[in-house]
C-alpha cells in the first residue's frame, strides 16, 4: 500500500502530493526551516550562456575612448526579478615601443550591448599601471552581477582602454602567438 498526502488549491485549481518511498524499508524525512512565512525558492527559471573570443583585438594609446575586445555573449531572463552573473576572464597584453619609458595604464569594462558601462571603469587613470616595463600580459577577472529588469535578451560584452597617451603602447586582448590567446565569459541567470 502506498501512502500519499494530497493538498488540494483553495481556490479548486491543481494539487500537490507528497508520496511515501516505495519500499517500507526506506524512511525519508524532509526537514522544513524554521523561518518565517514565505514561498519555496524555485530553479525553473535558471540558464547558463558561455562563450568564448580567439581572435586578436588591440587599442593603441587613446585618452577615454574604448574598443570592443571581441568577448561578447547574450542571455534572455526569465523574469523581470531575475539577476544575471557574469563571470570568466579577458587574456590581455600590454606593451610600449622600444625606446619608451614603459609606463602604461589601461582599463577594462564590463558594458552592455549599447556599450553603456555597466561595472568597471569610466576611463580615469591607474586601472592598470605598470612603470618602467615594456611589456606585461596575464589575465583579467569578470565577476558581477547585475538586475537587468527585463524579459528582452541582454548582452554583456568586455571592452577596453589604453588610457596612457603619453607613450605609444598596446594593448591586445587574446594576442596572437602568446599564452593569452583566449578570453571566456559565462552568464548565469539567478532566480530573482
Amino acid at each position: 500500500m502506498t501512502a500519499k498526502i494530497k493538498l488540494n488549491a483553495a481556490s479548486g485549481g491543481g494539487s500537490v502530493s507528497i508520496q511515501a518511498p516505495s519500499s517500507s524499508s526506506n524512511n525519508r524525512v524532509i526537514a522544513l526551516p524554521d523561518i518565517a512565512d514565505g514561498n519555496l525558492l524555485t530553479t525553473s527559471n535558471s540558464q547558463v550562456v558561455h562563450a568564448t573570443a580567439t581572435s586578436q583585438t588591440s587599442q593603441a594609446s587613446a585618452v577615454t575612448s574604448f574598443a570592443d575586445t571581441g568577448l561578447t555573449a547574450s542571455i534572455t531572463p526569465s523574469t523581470t526579478s531575475s539577476r544575471i552573473l557574469v563571470t570568466g576572464y579577458i587574456s590581455f597584453f600590454a606593451t610600449t615601443e622600444s625606446g619608451q619609458n614603459g609606463n602604461m595604464e589601461w582599463n577594462f569594462a564590463i558594458c552592455d550591448g549599447s556599450n553603456n558601462i555597466l561595472d568597471g571603469t569610466t576611463a580615469s587613470t591607474e586601472g592598470y599601471r605598470n612603470n618602467e616595463q615594456y611589456s606585461v600580459g596575464g589575465k583579467h577577472p569578470i565577476n558581477f552581477l547585475h538586475s537587468p529588469s527585463t524579459i528582452s535578451a541582454v548582452t554583456y560584452k568586455i571592452r577596453m582602454n589604453a588610457r596612457n597617451s603619453n607613450n605609444s603602447m598596446t594593448l591586445y586582448c587574446q594576442r596572437n602567438g602568446s599564452g593569452n590567446t583566449i578570453s571566456r565569459i559565462t552568464l548565469m541567470e539567478v532566480a530573482g
